[in-house]
């Protein structure tokens, strides 16, 4: 790549239209080498997955974001090469399930996830499909992971209209679902969708994984399918705050309200990144 050998170690993970791969240059150091096919994308998905350079590479000094070490644009495919993690939080949390609610556990990860958030927001960068599993941990270091959809914020504007579905349902905002169940017309006659989004989608999605981490499930997680979707759009569909969590531990009321301050209906009342780790929980 780029006139430089990797000796590829082993297959790290892969979905869609990508493959990541452990690799160890001839010095001996180890990277992670992400390789996204073209061959059925469209030129829309393409752009984006060709901004994810251009973020990554604004980001490259930024201690919370994986660090984008180089990459190589070809025909039909595109390669990433990055520093390599250790484990994601989606397996940190599946290896939880039948742990006892550790309210310190979740203090110090929402705390990591949340000054990553900061970060991204403070670039001028927004996310749009924070998971458990696009947070990785380096070296003890939690850092974001996959700005394939992420996109720039224009200055002095809250949100971004992005061409395409983004998002995973489980953490998606509901403006974001709402916004494009009103374009549905026009995104048909046009054969693309127009999904806006904003910085307090990704707070949405930070409260969906603390909520997640107390209770062993997003908060939507007991629906199905499209009947998901339905429930996060409409607004009489509360969410529910059990006073016990995982193993039946009581769930401090400043955990709740900083959950709550994530799930706002209204993105203009969502707490910043900021004012989260400033506020009584963290």
């Amino acid at each position: 790549i780029n006139g430089k050998q990797y000796e590829k170690l082993e297959l790290l993970g892969k979905g869609g239209s990508s493959k990541v791969f452990k690799v160890k240059s001839m010095s001996n150091k180890v990277y992670a080498i992400k390789k996204i096919s073209f061959d059925e994308f469209d030129e829309a998905s393409i752009k984006g997955f060709k901004g994810e350079i251009d973020l990554l590479s604004k980001l490259r000094d930024q201690e919370r974001v994986v660090r984008l070490i180089d990459h190589c644009l070809g025909q039909g495919s595109l390669l990433l090469i990055m520093e390599c993690g250790d484990i994601d939080l989606s397996h940190v949390l599946a290896k939880r399930l039948d742990v006892p609610l550790d309210i310190e556990f979740v203090r110090f990860h929402a705390n990591e996830i949340l000054k990553c958030v900061k970060a991204v927001h403070d670039a001028g960068i927004v996310h749009s499909d924070l998971k458990p599993a696009n947070f990785l941990f380096v070296k003890g270091m939690l850092k974001i992971i996959d700005f394939g959809i992420a996109n720039a914020v224009p200055e002095h504007t809250m949100n971004i209209y992005r061409e395409n579905q983004i998002g995973t349902p489980n953490y998606m905002a509901p403006e974001a679902l709402i916004d494009n169940n009103q374009h549905l017309a026009d995104s048909t006659q046009h054969h693309k969708s127009t999904w806006k989004v904003g910085k307090p989608s990704d707070i949405w999605s930070c409260g969906c994984i603390i909520y997640q981490m107390i209770y062993g499930r997003p908060p939507y997680g007991g629906y199905q399918g499209s009947q998901r979707l339905l429930a996060i759009m409409n607004p009489d569909v509360k969410i529910a705050y059990p006073e016990k969590g995982l193993g039946s531990i009581k769930v401090p009321g400043t955990a709740v309200e900083t959950i709550e301050a994530c799930l706002h209906r209204d993105p203009n009342k969502r707490w910043t990144a900021q004012e989260i780790l400033d506020g009584p929980f963290l």
